[in-house]
C-alpha cells in the first residue's frame, strides 16, 4: 500500500531536490501504482499491437485483398479528447478534496489533544483528582489509536492500547465497544464531569471533545461515503473504450508508432485516474500511524513541561517571598 511519511526538514529537501526528476523515473518500476495499471495498459498496447499488425499485413498482401483494414476517422477522437480531460481532472480534484478534508480532520485531532491535555494539567489542580488526570491523558492518547483502527483494518489496537491504558480490564472494555473512538471520548467526558474544576474550564474541555465527535464523524463520512460510483464507472468506461479504439485512428497517421503513442497515452490517462481513485479513500495513505504516534509524544511533553513549569513558577513564588521578608527584616531594624 502506499504510505505518505510525514515531512521534516530532511524530507522537504529531497522533496524540492533538483534531482527528484531522476530519482522518480528510476522507482518507476517500483511504483504501486505503475504495477496497478499494468493490466488496463496491457490490453490497450495488445489491441494496437494486434491493428499494426493485421494492417500491416493487409498493405503488403499478406492477407486477402478482400480484408480492410482497421482504421477510423480521428476527427471524432479529437473532439471527445476535451471530454475525457475534464472527466480526469473533475475525478482527481473531487479525490484531493477528500483528502484534504481528511488531512485537516486529523490536524485538528492533533490540536484538541494537546490542547485538552493542556487544560486538563492547569485546570485539575486537587490533589484527589490526580489519578483521574492520568486516566484522562491516557484515554486521551488512547483515542488516536482507536480512531486510525476504525478507519483502517491493519495493525494490532491491542496492543497500542495496553501500552498507553495499561489497565488490562480497561483495554477489554474499549475492545468490546462498538465504537471505540466515541466510546474512549464518553469516558473522558466522564473523567472530566467527575474532577473538581470550575463550570467555566469544564465547559471549555468540552469544546475540545465535541470537535473529536466531529472529526469522527468526518473521516466517517469519508470512508463509508465514496465519489458517486457511477461517476467511477464512467470516467473508467469511457477512459478504456477510448483507448482501445485509438489504435484504428493512428494507423494512417503513425504506422508502427501506434504502438507507442497508444502505450504511452493509456499508460499517462491511466496513472492520473488511478491517482484520483486511491487518494478517494485517503487513510490508507495518510501517515496515521505517525501521527498518533506523534500525539502521545506531545502530550507526555506536556507533562513534563507542566512538571517543570510548576517548579518554576514556586521557585519565583519562594524567591518572592525572601525577597518581601527581606525587605520587612529590613524595616523593622
Amino acid at each position: 500500500m502506499h504510505r505518505n511519511s510525514v515531512y521534516g526538514h530532511g524530507e522537504w529537501k529531497k522533496h524540492k531536490s533538483s534531482w527528484r526528476h531522476v530519482r522518480h523515473v528510476c522507482t518507476i518500476l517500483s511504483s504501486g501504482l505503475i504495477r496497478a495499471i499494468g493490466p488496463p495498459v496491457f490490453l490497450c498496447t495488445l489491441v494496437s499491437v494486434f491493428v499494426a499488425v493485421i494492417n500491416h499485413c493487409v498493405d503488403n498482401g499478406v492477407l486477402p485483398s478482400w480484408f480492410p483494414v482497421l482504421k477510423v476517422a480521428t476527427l471524432p477522437f479529437t473532439l471527445t479528447s476535451p471530454v475525457l480531460a475534464l472527466l480526469l481532472v473533475f475525478r482527481t480534484n473531487t479525490s484531493y478534496q477528500r483528502f484534504d478534508e481528511a488531512r485537516k480532520a486529523w490536524g485538528s485531532n492533533v490540536n484538541r489533544a494537546r490542547d485538552l491535555a493542556r487544560q486538563a494539567l492547569t485546570w485539575i489542580r486537587n490533589p484527589g483528582d490526580s489519578k483521574k488526570l492520568q486516566c484522562l491523558l491516557r484515554y486521551t492518547k488512547a483515542y488516536s489509536f482507536c480512531l486510525m483502527h476504525h478507519l483502517r483494518e491493519e495493525g494490532c489496537l491491542r496492543k497500542e492500547l495496553e501500552a498507553t491504558i495499561v489497565n488490562e480490564e480497561e483495554v477489554e472494555c474499549v475492545m468490546n465497544s462498538k465504537n471505540r473512538p466515541i466510546w474512549v471520548l464518553q469516558v473522558i467526558s466522564d473523567i472530566i464531569n467527575e474532577c473538581q474544576i470550575t463550570p467555566w474550564e469544564r465547559i471549555a474541555m468540552d469544546k475540545n471533545i465535541t470537535q473529536f465527535h466531529d472529526n469522527v464523524g468526518a473521516c466517517e463520512r469519508i470512508f463509508k461515503t465514496p465519489i458517486p460510483v457511477a461517476y467511477t464507472r464512467l470516467t473508467s468506461r469511457v477512459l478504456t473504450l477510448w483507448h482501445l479504439v485509438l489504435p484504428f485512428a493512428l494507423w494512417e497517421t503513425c504506422g508502427w508508432h501506434t504502438i507507442t503513442v497508444s502505450f504511452v497515452s493509456s499508460a499517462a490517462l491511466f496513472y492520473i485516474e488511478e491517482v484520483g481513485v486511491m487518494i478517494e479513500e485517503p487513510f490508507s495513505i495518510l501517515a496515521l500511524s505517525t501521527i498518533c504516534t506523534g500525539i502521545v509524544a506531545a502530550l507526555e511533553g506536556l507533562s513534563n513541561a507542566h512538571t517543570d513549569a510548576l517548579i518554576l513558577v514556586w521557585g519565583i513564588v519562594e524567591q518572592q517571598w525572601s525577597t518581601k521578608a527581606d525587605h520587612l527584616m529590613i524595616n523593622l531594624k
